[in-house]
């Protein structure tokens, strides 16, 4: 039996008696995917916005030249403004509208379960099924939403041919589709909350704003962080709903910068400064990201004061 043992471990042992750890052989395929996916098209990017390019060929060096022609190019103001409206209305209605559904999904309903389907339906579309849908239901000429209020005011508004209207509509949507996500993070983050703490508020007198504000708010806190972290990325990168739903018009008024990238490098072709643009809005990423994990980290309560 030892014999085997040993022969075993002989014949799995390279020639040079070199072993690779474990947890190296079975971590390298997933830094290789990591890197192959997420970090080399950064440096990718980054070479590519330092040159003139036709196409997808470099032509020749120019430097900062693409940053500086994004600076003054009018058009990426204006689509960094739609951009900031764009993620910051969906974010005011998308948090609220999630933690008052996890508040509400984690109390004793009739058919819970059921509910929790319901909600969680907008999830599993995929962001273009999500524009298709909704172009159909605000059509102008037969889109039901249209029918309902034409049948209310005689009217029939055109939401996607007008710039504010677009917006709107895009916002609405956005939050629709994404809500469930953070629905889902923040309703878990809320069942881990002892229920001691809640029935030891109400025993002090706590009502249930109180109970919110010093119990469940608190613990929360750091899903809450994950949360804004992650929509307000995927809403500032977001390309396909809004591509597919409005095309950033009407007049370019839904034009965001993720868009914007997508246009300049394969409708204009000039990927050169379509990855500077990149560039600059994965800055933006890594700077949103730095001010939520500052403004929400938890205190330390045993620091110094």
């Amino acid at each position: 039996m030892s014999t085997m043992v040993a022969f075993a471990s002989a014949d799995s042992a390279p020639p040079g008696g070199a072993r690779l750890p474990l947890p190296v052989v079975f971590l390298a395929p997933a830094v290789a995917i990591v890197f192959l996916v997420s970090i080399y098209p950064v440096f990718d990017a980054l070479g590519l916005s330092l040159f003139r390019t036709r196409y997808a060929e470099k032509l020749e060096f120019v430097g900062l030249a693409n940053y500086v022609a994004l600076w003054n190019d009018p058009a990426t103001g204006s689509a960094a403004v739609h951009s900031l409206v764009y993620a910051a209305a969906s974010l005011a209605l998308a948090i609220p509208l999630s933690l008052g559904l996890a508040l509400l999904l984690d109390a004793k309903l009739p058919m819970r379960s059921t509910v929790r389907t319901f909600v969680i339906l907008p999830w599993v579309m995929s962001q273009t099924v999500v524009a298709l849908l909704w172009a159909w239901i605000l059509n102008a000429d037969f889109g039901p939403v249209v029918w309902a209020i034409h049948q209310t005011t005689g009217s029939r508004p055109a939401m996607l041919a007008s710039p504010i209207g677009a917006m709107v509509a895009l916002v609405v949507v956005n939050v629709w589709a994404s809500y469930p996500q953070a629905t889902l993070l923040l309703l878990a983050a809320v069942q881990t909350i002892p229920k001691e703490l809640h029935e030891s508020a109400h025993v002090d007198g706590a009502n249930a704003f109180q109970r919110f504000r010093y119990v469940t708010f608190p613990q929360i806190k750091p899903t809450l962080a994950v949360v804004l972290i992650q929509l307000t990325l995927l809403y500032f990168n977001m390309v396909t709903l809004i591509f597919t739903l409005t095309g950033g018009g009407p007049l370019a008024s839904t034009e965001t910068l993720a868009v914007r990238v997508l246009k300049v490098s394969f409708e204009d072709w000039n990927i050169g400064r379509g990855a500077a643009l990149g560039l600059v809005i994965t800055v933006v990423n890594f700077a949103f990201s730095a001010f939520y994990v500052r403004v929400l980290k938890p205190s330390d309560p045993g620091g110094a004061s």
